[in-house]
């Protein structure tokens, strides 16, 4: 272990060994008591730097304020992953003896000479250093194959990623005050948390943008972000929206500011006004993540955050919307209460879209759109900051919270939110000061339940008999106490009379209708997953044959009814096909009166089916082609898209090759100055082409199209024709996805093209000498490095187990700046497997 001390005073060296306990032997050979550092709080962070692009390098020195708040040693450990400190001291002067343990991550600070350490007050210091890009500080050039080549650079903080970037007290219950100022090239601009409270002109040497907070902040909701930027402006009274992107960047922003406004409207009706002095939507290129949010700024990936028609897009925008308030206004004590500020947003994004999914009020729930996994709890103190990102914090914690939403009921639940936010404003809460929020409502029994499903990780399961009669035999079995809210049934009969069924925990219930026109309702609230996650397969089965077509009306009666059930139980019903005797003539209105646009998007695809189906009337058919025809042409419901696998069955009734006759032109001349949205492309792309027509047409939008978005569309739209394709067609395929690998050094492009490679690949290592050769390139371009460790596996793949064959590809590669990660794959790519 090596320890480093810089400019000590005579001393110095034994004091920073002791403050770093684990540097003792290192330092002295001897083994006393260890002396760690005191509890302090930080109350500014000032940073002032540059970026040097040429060494890829922020170069930083940092004011930092603190106080002590406890007894022992006057001195501090920061956590500091930098890659170098170049020097510690008072403002103005003043070196203070400091120590370095890079196996900990942390820099030691000797503050005993400090008047201000013995009297109890601020403390103030600079700390010169520098940074290394990597995965916390991400610096993007203009990259070959990136229609946008304009470079950028940001920090990705979540959960610990600040000190890499910046030493700091990388504690989410330490708020301080944050100001950000760097010098920029000309052209470029800066964004980060606060007020833009400077903007000073520099000449030749560029601008230097200065920003400050006026409100305390933990440090992994610091963040700023340097780039050539376009801003699409706008307002929701007095507080400043906007949209940041790289200039050049395609996408409906205007569209995207018009969602995020009623989006802020909606929250601000359930919880307290919108508490920052502005929202700006960042987005930015080879982001790691979908989106993470700052106080007033979010970080989102370019690729899904262009197109708020999709609900892939809007959902993922207002989920980082949402933490604006829980997560940023009020944020969570420790790492282990991630699910409060994720589980909050997660509840809050379905809110946010509600134009889409409840149009008539019904207000359901949306249990429907929880995705859970057994094993994942939604509060695991086993698992360390970094790896507590599964669905218990999300979809899970979502669940939990929609339960106890059901049970306290619409005005107790959220008065409770409210006042969390009230009173702990710029503060910190715990799990068991969240849940006594709403001990209230729930009263003590559902408040026990509520505790134990926050460390459950069991998932409830379901049996599922078919009934002789008709209906099916269930067995409900909660082992974990996951459910807080009961689950349950409910029949909608003929006079619009509604009776209820429970699923008791352990008992065998009959689910069965007494009328046979009765509509099932499933989960009537909508307050739990849909139960495909809480079956087997065989149950899945079983469910599929016997219960879900009882949630379709089988009558004009049931029709009506059904048009009055809410936008998620439509759209669980649609999913199994059409209510029964629904004709093509009816169609229209029937999918104008759904609730939801994912309803009538299934709708469209059911009717696809419908219209295909064996022995049906050769009139029939002629009148459903029609029909689908009209509806396809308006390409409507882009927000339930997400909830399409395929239009491929319209293809039996419709051709699409005739009715979407300009598009395939327009993506046979590559799409390179636009001309078809990306939301457009994924309507398109759920249809299916001849192979030929469609290597033609999607594989010119792969190489030649203005948007990254539309490339990675249509290489994995390209990759789905190839289970069943000619193998003498293969090489065409094969030579366009490693003329891909060749051409481009974006992530998202790369990531997208190394699975249709693997996937067209040749047998031996000999036949994949081309996509090899294209791999050692991407090896070598540091500009594509979030895809080195996936393609030194893709290379281990295509040698096919020709040992030699990898060790040749590994010596090519020799001198490639690689990271840890796939340098060390190169040396044991067994690990790949």
């Amino acid at each position: 272990m090596h320890c480093t001390v810089q400019k000590h005073r005579p001393g110095a060296l034994r004091w920073a060994c002791l403050l770093l306990g684990s540097l003792v032997a290192a330092c002295s050979g001897e083994g006393p008591a260890p002396l760690e550092g005191s509890a302090f709080d930080v109350e500014r962070y000032d940073l002032r730097g540059e970026f040097d692009w040429e060494r890829s390098r922020l170069v930083a020195t940092l004011g930092l304020t603190l106080s002590f708040t406890g007894e022992g040693p006057r001195s501090v450990v920061l956590d500091s992953a930098v890659a170098e400190v170049k020097g510690v001291r008072r403002p103005g002067g003043g070196a203070l003896p400091h120590a370095i343990d890079p196996s900990r991550h942390a820099l030691a600070i000797d503050l005993s000479s400090v008047p201000e350490a013995t009297a109890g007050g601020p403390i103030e210091l600079e700390i010169d250093y520098e940074a290394l890009s990597g995965d916390a500080l991400r610096a993007v050039p203009a990259r070959l194959g990136d229609p946008v080549a304009v470079r950028a650079v940001y920090t990705v903080s979540e959960p610990l990623g600040a000190s890499r970037w910046m030493p700091c007290h990388n504690a989410p219950s330490d708020r301080a005050v944050f100001s950000v100022a760097m010098r920029v090239d000309s052209g470029e601009a800066l964004i980060a948390n606060g007020d833009l409270v400077a903007d000073d002109d520099l000449g030749a040497a560029g601008r230097l943008l200065h920003y400050e907070t006026a409100y305390p902040l933990p440090t992994y909701l610091m963040a700023f972000a340097i780039g050539d930027f376009e801003v699409e402006r706008g307002a929701r009274g007095d507080l400043p929206l906007a949209v940041w992107r790289r200039r050049g960047l395609p996408g409906d922003h205007g569209k995207m500011l018009d969602e995020l406004s009623r989006a802020i409207g909606r929250f601000e009706e359930l919880l307290v006004p919108y508490p920052f002095e502005k929202y700006a939507l960042v987005l930015l290129p080879d982001f790691s993540a979908g989106g993470i949010e700052h106080a007033g700024i979010s970080f989102q990936r370019e690729e899904r955050s262009t197109q708020p028609a999709l609900a892939s897009d809007l959902l993922l925008s207002a989920h980082e919307l949402a933490h604006q308030w829980f997560g940023d206004l009020v944020t969570v004590e420790t790492w282990d209460d991630l699910w409060i500020k994720e589980g909050m947003a997660t509840l809050l994004e379905q809110e946010a879209v509600r134009a889409y999914t409840d149009e008539s009020g019904a207000g359901t729930l949306n249990g429907d759109e929880l995705g859970v996994e057994p094993g994942d709890a939604v509060r695991d103190p086993s698992l360390a900051p970094g790896e507590k990102y599964t669905s218990g914090p999300y979809g899970r914690a979502a669940w939990l919270l929609t339960q106890i939403r059901s049970l306290a009921g619409e005005e107790a639940f959220w008065s409770a939110l409210r006042g969390v936010l009230e009173e702990r404003r710029f503060g910190v809460i715990n799990t068991d000061e969240f849940l006594d929020a709403f001990a209230p409502a729930l009263g003590p029994e559902a408040t026990a339940r509520a505790r134990r499903a926050v460390a459950s990780t069991a998932l409830p399961s379901l049996s599922v008999e078919p009934a002789p009669a008709g209906g099916a035999f269930v067995t409900l079995r909660d082992p974990d106490g996951a459910l807080v809210a009961p689950l349950s049934l409910a029949w909608v009969a003929p006079d619009g009379a509604t009776r209820e069924q429970a699923l008791v925990p352990g008992e065998r219930v009959e689910v069965a209708p007494r009328h046979p026109s009765e509509l099932l309702l499933v989960d009537p609230q909508d307050r739990h997953p849909e139960w495909a996650f809480f079956g087997a397969r065989r149950d899945l089965d079983a469910y599929a044959a016997a219960v879900a077509p009882l949630r379709v009306p089988s009558d004009a009666g049931g029709v009506e009814r059904f048009l009055d059930v809410g936008g998620a139980h439509q759209l669980a019903a649609l999913q199994g096909g059409l209510p029964e005797g629904l004709a093509p003539e009816q169609f229209a209105s029937f999918v104008d009166a759904l609730d939801a646009d994912a309803a009538r998007a299934v709708a469209i695809a059911a009717a696809c089916e419908a219209a295909r189906a064996p022995g049906l009337d050769a009139g029939v058919r002629d009148a459903w082609a029609s029909v689908l025809a009209g509806a396809l042409a308006e390409a409507p419901y882009s927000y339930g898209l997400d909830y399409v696998d395929s239009y491929a069955a319209c293809g039996a009734v419709v051709s699409p090759e005739v009715l979407f006759a300009d598009d395939w032109a327009a993506l046979e001349a590559g799409l390179a100055s636009g001309g078809v949205s990306d939301a457009r492309l994924q309507f398109l792309s759920k249809f299916r082409l001849s192979p030929d027509r469609a290597l033609r047409a999607w594989g010119r939008v792969a190489l030649a199209s203005s948007s990254v978005r539309a490339r990675v569309i249509a290489i994995r739209h390209l990759t789905a024709y190839l289970d069943g394709l000619d193998p003498a067609a293969l090489p065409a395929w094969r030579a366009l996805f490693v003329r891909v690998l060749r051409e481009t050094d974006v992530a998202d492009v790369l990531g997208a093209d190394l699975r249709a490679v693997l996937a067209t690949s040749a047998p031996t290592a000999a036949g994949n000498g081309e996509a090899l050769a294209a791999l050692t390139r991407v090896l070598r371009a540091r500009a594509a490095r979030s895809v080195h460790a996936a393609a030194v596996c893709a290379a281990f793949a295509l040698t096919a187990g020709d040992e030699q064959a990898f060790a040749r590809f590994a010596a090519g590669v020799e001198g490639a700046v690689l990271a840890d990660v796939p340098r060390s794959l190169l040396r044991a790519p067994a690990a790949c497997l």
